[in-house]
């Protein structure tokens, strides 16, 4: 009989000894985790990112494609970069204007979007931007053909492949050649 007593306020003592563990382990939980509400990040609208625009950093796009920059191979390519990004920075300087106002119309709809939680004006935004920078986006393509041609032309296989790997990464894509749409 006294085995049985034990063993009953045995069970008992440590059912509620779990039962007020896991009470005071959820008290300290709800003091350790206050509920506060963050307020939502400001929009940052990289218009540029949007377009592809890349100034590249000649030493480590030779090091990325693997090109000695001593070498002749390695000054012409560097004499390439060079005349692409002053292209490109003023293609940039020229369309200022137009990339600022659009990277603001965007934020505004997006902080707008955010406050009210309305998205139906989206679709115009869209529209409105790709009208405002197609004449940009052209004039980009074009620069980026004949230098993706010039740069070709300097490079070996192998070296162009890396160099187009790199510049995947970096948001940039390059078109098919047309001769390997035309073996499809």
């Amino acid at each position: 009989m006294k085995k049985y007593i034990i063993l009953i306020f045995t069970f008992i003592s440590f059912t509620s000894y779990s039962q007020f563990q896991n009470g005071g382990m959820q008290g300290q939980r709800q003091r350790q985790m206050p509920q506060t509400q963050r307020a939502a990040p400001e929009p940052n609208y990289e218009v540029e990112k949007y377009l592809g625009i890349v100034v590249y950093d000649i030493e480590k796009a030779a090091k990325k494609s693997g090109v000695k920059l001593s070498s002749e191979e390695g000054k012409k390519f560097s004499e390439a970069l060079t005349v692409y990004n002053k292209k490109i920075k003023d293609l940039r300087r020229i369309n200022s204007f137009t990339l600022k106002s659009t990277k603001e119309m965007v934020e505004n709809f997006q902080k707008k979007a955010i406050e009210t939680g309305d998205n139906t004006g989206q679709i115009e935004i869209q529209k409105t931007m790709m009208e405002d920078l197609k004449p940009i986006s052209e004039a980009l393509k074009n620069e980026d053909l004949k230098f993706d041609a010039s740069i070709k032309s300097i490079l070996s296989e192998k070296q162009y492949e890396k160099w187009t790997k790199y510049n995947r990464k970096l948001y940039k894509v390059f078109p098919e050649p047309e001769d390997k749409k035309e073996e499809e």
